[in-house]
C-alpha cells in the first residue's frame, strides 16, 4: 500500500475558508472556460475536416475515434499523475499545452500545410490533455471542499461544465459562420490561455512532498487503485453499474442523431430543440441533486435517477415523426439529463468519501476508465452491429442493457446508502 504523502501547506492556505472559496471559485471559473475551449473544436475539428479537407465519412468517423481513445489510454496514468504533482501545476500545463496545440492549426492553414493526418494528431493529443485536465480538475474539488459541501461543489462542478459545453457547441457554431473553421482555433486557443491563468490563481491547493512520499512503479500503483475499487463493498457494485450504463448508453446513443434525423424526422431545428433541452435538464439534475440527497437519502437517489435515466431512452426508440412525438422527445430529452447528472455528481461525491484519501485520485480515474474508456470501442461496435441488424435493434439493446445496470444498482448495498461516507440503512 502506497504510504500516504506527506503535506506541505502554504501560508495562504492558513487565512481560512476566505482563501478556500477563492479558490474554489477560481476552479470553476477556469473549468467553464476550459469546457467551453473544448466544445469549440469538437465543432471545429469534423467541420474543417469536411470543408477543407473534403473527408469522407469514414476519415471524419476516424477524427472521432482519434479524439476519444486517449480516454481508454490515458485514463489509468492520470490518476498517478495527479498523486505525483502539484494540481496547479497539472491544470495551468495542459491548458498551454492545449493553447499550443490549437494554435497549430489556423497556422498550417495560412502555410497550406493542413492534412487529415496532421487534424488525427491534433485530435489524440488534445484526447491526452484534456484526460490529465479533468482527472486534475476532479481531484482538486474534494481537496478544496470542506465533506459537508462537497456535494454541493460537485454539483455546481457539473452545472458548470454543462452550462459551458452548451455555450461552447453555441459559440463554435457561430465561429464556423462567421471567421471559419481555421479561424475558430484561434479563439480556442484564448479560451485555453484564461483557463491557465485561472489555474494559477488557484492558491488553497495542498502541495505533495515529494521528498517523503513512497514512490512506486506507476503500473503497480495503477494496480492498487484498481484492487481497493474491486474489493470495496460500496466502489465494486458501483463501479459494475457504471461499466455497464457505459456499455447500453454506447449501444443506445452513438447512432441516436441518426436515427432522429432519418426515421423520427425531428428537423435539425427539432434536434436543436432536443439537445437544449438535454442541456436544460442536465443544469437542472446538477444543482437539485443535493436538496434531493438531504430529503430522501444517497441511495434512493442514486437508485431512482439512475431507473430514471434508463427509462428515458425508451421514447426516442419508439417514437415517430410528429409535433407530439417531438414534444414527448423534448421532456425525455429533459429528464434523461436531469438524472445523469444527478446520478453523476451523487456517485462521485460517494466515491470520493468513501475511498481513501491516498487513492482517491486513482479511485476516481479508474471509474473514468470503466465509463469513457470504453465509449470508443462500444461506438465502433453500435456501428458494425447497425449494418448487420438495424438502427433500432442497436438502440433497444442499449436500452435493454441499461435497465440491467439499473437491476443490479438496486440489488446492490448502494441502494440502502444514507450518507456519502458509506452508512447504511
Amino acid at each position: 500500500m502506497t504510504v500516504a504523502p506527506q503535506i506541505r501547506t502554504s501560508s495562504r492556505e492558513r487565512v481560512g475558508g476566505r482563501a478556500v472559496r477563492r479558490s474554489l471559485a477560481f476552479l470553476l471559473t477556469g473549468e467553464g472556460i476550459n469546457y467551453a475551449g473544448s466544445s469549440v473544436h469538437a465543432v471545429a475539428l469534423p467541420a474543417l475536416a469536411v470543408l477543407s479537407l473534403k473527408a469522407d465519412p469514414g476519415q471524419v468517423a476516424l477524427l472521432a475515434f482519434a479524439a476519444k481513445i486517449p480516454a481508454l489510454v490515458v485514463a489509468l496514468p492520470a490518476g498517478v499523475v495527479v498523486d505525483r504533482y502539484p494540481l496547479r501545476t497539472v491544470l495551468s500545463s495542459t491548458d498551454l499545452a492545449a493553447a499550443v496545440l490549437v494554435s497549430v492549426i489556423p497556422a498550417a492553414a495560412v502555410l497550406d500545410r493542413l492534412s487529415m493526418p496532421l487534424l488525427y494528431t491534433i485530435a489524440s493529443a488534445l484526447g491526452v490533455l484534456s484526460a490529465l485536465h479533468m482527472a486534475a480538475s476532479m481531484a482538486a474539488v474534494p481537496a478544496l471542499a470542506d465533506p459537508a459541501h462537497l456535494h454541493q461543489a460537485n454539483a455546481r462542478f457539473t452545472a458548470v461544465i454543462t452550462v459551458a459545453g452548451t455555450t461552447g457547441t453555441a459559440l463554435g457554431t457561430l465561429l464556423l459562420a462567421t471567421i471559419g473553421a481555421a479561424r475558430a482555433f484561434a479563439a480556442d486557443a484564448l479560451s485555453y490561455l484564461v483557463s491557465a491563468w485561472c489555474a494559477t490563481r488557484i492558491r488553497a491547493l495542498r502541495t505533495p512532498d515529494r521528498t517523503q512520499t513512497a514512490r512506486q512503479p506507476a503500473v503497480r500503483e495503477i494496480r492498487e487503485g484498481i484492487a481497493y475499487s474491486a474489493a470495496h463493498p460500496i466502489l465494486r457494485p458501483l463501479f459494475l453499474a457504471l461499466t455497464v450504463t457505459g456499455l447500453g448508453t454506447g449501444l443506445s446513443a452513438t447512432l441516436l442523431a441518426y436515427h432522429l434525423l432519418t426515421s423520427v424526422q425531428v428537423g435539425a431545428t427539432g434536434l436543436g430543440v432536443i439537445m437544449a433541452a438535454g442541456s436544460l435538464g442536465g443544469l437542472s439534475g446538477a444543482l437539485t441533486a443535493p436538496r434531493l440527497v438531504r430529503r430522501y437519502g444517497t441511495g434512493r437517489v442514486i437508485a431512482w435517477a439512475w431507473t430514471a435515466y434508463a427509462l428515458m431512452q425508451i421514447p426516442p426508440l419508439v417514437a415517430r415523426p410528429g409535433p407530439l412525438w417531438l414534444a414527448v422527445l423534448v421532456v425525455s430529452g429533459y429528464a434523461q439529463w436531469a438524472a445523469a447528472t444527478c446520478v453523476g455528481t451523487t456517485q462521485r461525491s460517494v466515491q470520493q468519501q468513501t475511498a481513501a484519501p491516498e487513492l482517491r485520485a486513482r479511485v476516481q480515474q479508474t471509474s473514468l476508465w470503466l465509463t469513457t474508456g470504453t465509449q470508443p470501442l462500444t461506438a465502433l461496435a453500435a456501428g458494425a452491429l447497425a449494418t448487420l441488424t438495424n438502427v433500432r435493434t442497436v438502440m433497444a439493446a442499449g436500452v435493454a442493457v441499461l435497465m440491467l445496470s439499473a437491476w443490479m444498482l438496486w440489488r446492490s448495498p448502494i441502494r440502502r446508502l444514507t450518507s456519502m461516507s458509506g452508512g447504511a440503512r
